[in-house]
C-alpha cells in the first residue's frame, strides 16, 4: 500500500498542484514541480542507499575485528549446515531461527564493528519481522510450515498480470505482422503448452526442499549447475531491464513525456528492491494482492477500447508460417522464463503436499493472465494498425505511447490514474527476478554463497538501473531479441532436467536422495552429459534462429523467398537436438563414472 500511496500522491501533485509546485509554464518562467525534484533527487538517493548497504557488508568482510571464516565454515555455509540454529517460532509460514548464530557467522563483541552491527540488525529483522535470511541450503521438513498451496496461484497470477505481458501480445500484429485470429491462436496454444513446463518444475520445491538452480545439480552436475546459474543470473538482469523499460515508458506517457526515463526507472527499481530484500514471506504477501489493481486496469482498458477492435485477417503461405514460428518463439521464451526459478517460491511447503495440486495452482496462475492479457495486447495492436493516432503513438513512444493513447483521450486524468497502476504492476514482475537472482548467484561459488542474501537484491538493482535507462527507447526490439535468445537456453535447460527426472530418476522424487546428496559433488552427476547436450542444443539454436543480426540456414528456409527475415525455430531445434543427445550421453556418463 505504501507504493500505491506514493504513486497516487505523485499523480495528484502533478494534476492539482499539491505542495503548490507547478510545472514550468510555456514561457519558461515558474517554480520547479515536485516531479523536477524527483527527477534530480531519486536517482542519486537510490544509488546512495545501495552504496550504503553494500558498503556496510564489504567493510564488514574486511574489518579485522570480525571473526574470520575458515574454508570449512565456508563449505558449511554453502551446505546450509546450521547445527546450532534452533527453530523457536514461526511467522506466517517462515521459520524463525534462534538469533544466537546467523548464517554461519557470529557477531563479535566489538560494538564498533560494522559487521557486528549489521549482523545484529539482520537477526532482529529475522526474529521480529520474519525477514528471510536463508540462502540456497535445503529446507528441512521441520521448517516447511507454509501449507497454503494456493499461494502458488497468487505468485504467478501477480507476476504475469503485468504490463510486460500486455507488451508480448502487442508484438504479434505490430512486429510480426499477424492478424487478430492467428495472434490469439498462437497466444493460446503456445502458452498452454509452454506453461506446463514451469508448472511441473514447481513441484520440485516441496518435494526436494531446494531452490530451482540448486536442484539443477541433479541433472547438470555440481559444476555444470554453476554455469546454468550464471545464465539464470543474466536472464534475471535482462528481465528486470525489459520490465523496467515498459514501466518507465508508461510513466513518461502519464506525465505527457515531461519526465525522463531515468525517473521512472529509479522509482520502479527502488520499490522492487524493498520487497526483494525481505524475502519469501513478503514476496508472497505482496503478490497475493498486487494483481487486483492491475486486473482492474486491464478491464477498464478493455472497456474503453473494445469499440475500436478490428479483425485483421490472418495471412497465408510460407511468410505466415515464419511469423507464427517467430511469435511463438517469443511467447515460448517469455513463459519458459519461469522454469528456471519456479520452485524458489514453494520450498517452504511440506513435502507431503500433493504434486498435482502444486502443479494445478501454478499452471492456473500462469495460463490465466498470460492468455487473457496477451489477447488484450494483440487486440489493441490490431486496432493500432487501422487507427492512425494509435499507430503513430506506438511508433513514437512504443508501449508507453500506445497505452497512453488508449487511456488518456477518453478518460483524461482518470486514464492516467489507471496507467500509474499498470506501472506499479512491473514491481510484481521484477521482484521475482530480484529475489531469485540472489539465490542463483549463490550456486555459482561457495564464496558468493557466504555473502548474505540481502546483498544481492542491491547488486542486481545497481546493475539494471543504468542499463534500463540506456535502453529506455527501444522496448520492442529489445524484448523480441532477448526473449528469443532466452528461449534457446531454457529449451536446453528444461529438456535436460525433464529427461533426467523421467528417464533416469524414474519420475520418483525419492530417487534424488536430496537430503544426503544436494551439496556433495562426489554423489552428484559430473555434468559431462548435460554440458555435451548443451553444445548440441546450441548448434540447433544457431541453425534455426532468425534474428536481425543473424539468420541460420534452417531459419532462412522457414521464411522462404516470401520472407527474407526467415522464421525463428531456434528454440525448437535446441530442444530437439538436446532431447536426442542427452539420454545416450547420460548412459555413457553413468557407466563410465558410476553417477
Amino acid at each position: 500500500m505504501i507504493f500505491y500511496s506514493f504513486f497516487i500522491f505523485y499523480f495528484l501533485e502533478w494534476r492539482i498542484g499539491i505542495l503548490s509546485l507547478n510545472y514550468y509554464p510555456s514561457d519558461g518562467v515558474g517554480h520547479p514541480s515536485l516531479i523536477s525534484y524527483l527527477e534530480f533527487i531519486l536517482p542519486r538517493l537510490g544509488l546512495l542507499v545501495i552504496n550504503r548497504i553494500l558498503g556496510n557488508y564489504i567493510r564488514g568482510y574486511t574489518d579485522p575485528t570480525v571473526v574470520k571464516i575458515s574454508s570449512s565454515s565456508m563449505s558449511d555455509i554453502e551446505k546450509g549446515s546450521e547445527p546450532e540454529n534452533k527453530v523457536t517460532d514461526s511467522y506466517e509460514g517462515l521459520p524463525v531461527v534462534d538469533p544466537g548464530v546467523y548464517d554461519g557467522r557470529q557477531a563479535t563483541a566489538d560494538d564498533s564493528s560494522r559487521w557486528a552491527r549489521f549482523d545484529r540488525l539482520n537477526r532482529k529483522l529475522e526474529h521480529r519481522m520474519g525477514m528471510e535470511t536463508r540462502g540456497i541450503e535445503r529446507v528441512a521438513e521441520s521448517d516447511k510450515t507454509d501449507t497454503r498451496l494456493y499461494g502458488n496461484f497468487f505468485v504467478w497470477m501477480a507476476c504475469n498480470c503485468v504490463l510486460p505481458t500486455f507488451g508480448i501480445g502487442v508484438l504479434g500484429p505490430l512486429l510480426f505482422g499477424l492478424g487478430l485470429g492467428d495472434s490469439m491462436l498462437c497466444i493460446f496454444f503456445f502458452n498452454g503448452i509452454t506453461a506446463l513446463i514451469p508448472a511441473f518444475m514447481s513441484t520440485f520445491g516441496p518435494k526436494l526442499g531446494l531452490r530451482q538452480m540448486t536442484s539443477a545439480r541433479f541433472s547438470w552436475g555440481f559444476w555444470g549447475a554453476k554455469f546454468v546459474a550464471l545464465l539464470n543470473c543474466i536472464a534475471c538482469v535482462g528481465w528486470s531491464i525489459i520490465n523496467t523499460i515498459s514501466g518507465s515508458q508508461t510513466l513518461r506517457a502519464v506525465s505527457d513525456f515531461k519526465i525522463s526515463a531515468a525517473v521512472g526507472t529509479v522509482i520502479i527499481a527502488i520499490c522492487t528492491l524493498f520487497i526483494g530484500l525481505f524475502g519469501y514471506k513478503y514476496v508472497h504477501r505482496y503478490e497475493k494482492y498486487s494483481w487486483i489493481p492491475t486486473a482492474i486496469s486491464f478491464l477498464v482498458m478493455l472497456g474503453i477500447s473494445v469499440k475500436h477492435f478490428a479483425n485483421i485477417p490472418m495471412g497465408t503461405g510460407q511468410a505466415e508460417l515464419a511469423s507464427v514460428f517467430s511469435f511463438g518463439g517469443t511467447i515460448w521464451g517469455f513463459t519458459m522464463g519461469w522454469s528456471s526459478l519456479s520452485s524458489d517460491y514453494n520450498v517452504y511447503m511440506p513435502s507431503e503436499a500433493k504434486s498435482w495440486k502444486v502443479f494445478m495452482w501454478t499452471y492456473l496462475g500462469l495460463i490465466i493472465p498470460l492468455v487473457l492479457v496477451e489477447w488484450l495486447g494483440a487486440a489493441i495492436a490490431c486496432a493500432a494498425t487501422v487507427i492512425p493516432a494509435w499507430g503513430e503513438a506506438y511508433k513514437a513512444h512504443e508501449l508507453g505511447g500506445l497505452v497512453g493513447v488508449v487511456f488518456i483521450p477518453p478518460m483524461h486524468d482518470g486514464g492516467k490514474f489507471f496507467m500509474v497502476l499498470l506501472v506499479l504492476s512491473v514491481v510484481a514482475n521484477n521482484v521475482i527476478n530480484v529475489y531469485s537472482m540472489g539465490l542463483s548467484v549463490s550456486v555459482i561459488s561457495k564464496w558468493l554463497a557466504a555473502i548474505p542474501r540481502l546483498v544481492w537484491p542491491c547488486v542486481i538493482t545497481a546493475i539494471y538501473i543504468p542499463l534500463a535507462i540506456v535502453g529506455a527507447n527501444d522496448f520492442a526490439s529489445s524484448l523480441e531479441d532477448f526473449l528469443n535468445v532466452l528461449g534457446y537456453w531454457l529449451s536446453i535447460y528444461a529438456t535436460v532436467v525433464l529427461e533426467e527426472h523421467f528417464i533416469f530418476r524414474k519420475g520418483q522424487y525419492d530417487n534424488y536422495e536430496a537430503a544426503e546428496c544436494w551439496n556433495r559433488s562426489d554423489r552428484l552427476p559430473v555434468g559431462f552429459a548435460a554440458l555435451g547436450a548443451l553444445c548440441f542444443g546450441v548448434a540447433g539454436a544457431v541453425t534455426g534462429m532468425a534474428q536481425v543480426w543473424y539468420i541460420g540456414p534452417i531459419g532462412k528456409k522457414v521464411g522462404g523467398a516470401a520472407d527474407p527475415f526467415g522464421g525463428d525455430v531456434g528454440w525448437l531445434l535446441a530442444l530437439s537436438f538436446t532431447a536426442v543427445v542427452y539420454p545416450p550421453l547420460r548412459v555413457f556418463e553413468k557407466r563410465w563414472l558410476g553417477r
